[in-house]
């Protein structure tokens, strides 16, 4: 068996190299044809080739470019096919069209390049929901770390995401496991879910540092009726000022995460911790929670003599 598949291998490389050569004598064979044209037209016309072209460079390049065969962008194509078998799995045909989306190209081998890798932003049919642009997977080949580019709009402008998807699906709070950034030491550096952060560094503020204004129209016990935020989503958000339908659903669905966002203040004030601390925007008091109880801080005025806003 071993010497039948190292006669397979030698027998693929002396393929190569024979396609090589090939490839090699046609290109010398064109050149050749181009420069025998060349000095029969000069020929034909009184002179010589090299006198033609003596003195003119750009008649020069343009005969050394006809004699160059032109290189092209080299691609790997993958064609549609909606009955391949990995279309069964969810981590592969959630938000695909197996019906348009080819099938991925599978490399049995890590990819190594000392150039940058672009992800273009055309044919975007390709991308899951068409909005990502990397994904990684964790060793149960379902959850994964997933970056996403202008899905929503906010403070005005397009926002890229990146965050750690459980194998749960949907956005519900158990659909995010926690991301860490500095280390991958446990109980160190900075992590992220989806509505909570745990900074276990320190943390150096080189500005202002502003508290959470809450008032009573910032919280929740519970979410509203479906079909009144589905209203008013219409309402904030017609189809008319969105370039397609994806779009508007994706920002008429932040209405809905906006009065989710004050149901869990509204949990988040119950359940505080000591230390927890915000700014009663109502009562205009900066309050702290301390051995169980909200307290309000004392606070006075400037001297006069100083200022901030001059």
């Amino acid at each position: 068996m071993g010497i039948t598949k190292r006669a397979k291998n030698i027998f693929k490389i002396a393929c190569l190299f024979a396609a090589a050569a090939a490839t090699a004598a046609s290109a010398a064979e064109d050149a050749q044809n181009a420069g025998a044209k060349a000095e029969k037209s000069a020929s034909a016309r009184g002179g010589s080739a090299a006198g033609q072209t003596r003195g003119n460079s750009s008649a020069a390049e343009v005969s050394a470019s006809a004699a160059t065969p032109q290189r092209e962008q080299i691609k790997f194509e993958s064609f549609v096919n909606p009955d391949w078998e990995k279309w069964s799995e969810r981590s592969y045909y959630y938000g695909m069209d197996k019906n348009k989306v080819p099938v991925p190209l599978f490399f049995d081998s890590s990819i190594s390049t000392d150039a940058t890798i672009m992800v273009r932003g055309n044919n975007s049919h390709k991308k899951r929901w068409g909005l990502h642009v990397f994904e990684a997977y964790a060793n149960d080949d379902k959850s994964r770390i997933t970056m996403i580019l202008n899905k929503h709009v906010e403070e005005g402008l397009p926002v890229a995401e990146l965050y750690y998807y459980a194998s749960v699906y949907g956005q519900g709070l158990n659909a995010y496991n926690w991301f860490r950034i500095g280390s991958d030491v446990p109980y160190h550096s900075y992590m992220f879910s989806r509505d909570r952060a745990i900074f276990y560094g320190e943390v150096e503020m080189r500005n202002i540092f502003r508290l959470d204004n809450i008032g009573k129209d910032d919280l929740l016990d519970k979410m509203p009726p479906r079909e009144q935020i589905r209203e008013r989503a219409k309402k904030l958000y017609p189809r008319e000022n969105f370039k397609s339908s994806r779009d508007c659903d994706h920002a008429r669905a932040g209405v809905g995460y906006l009065e989710e966002a004050k149901v869990l203040k509204k949990r988040a004030l119950k359940n505080a911790k000591d230390g927890s601390i915000f700014y009663d925007k109502d009562n205009h008091i900066v309050v702290i929670k301390v051995n169980g109880k909200w307290k309000q801080l004392p606070t006075v005025d400037l001297p006069p003599n100083v200022s901030y806003e001059e």
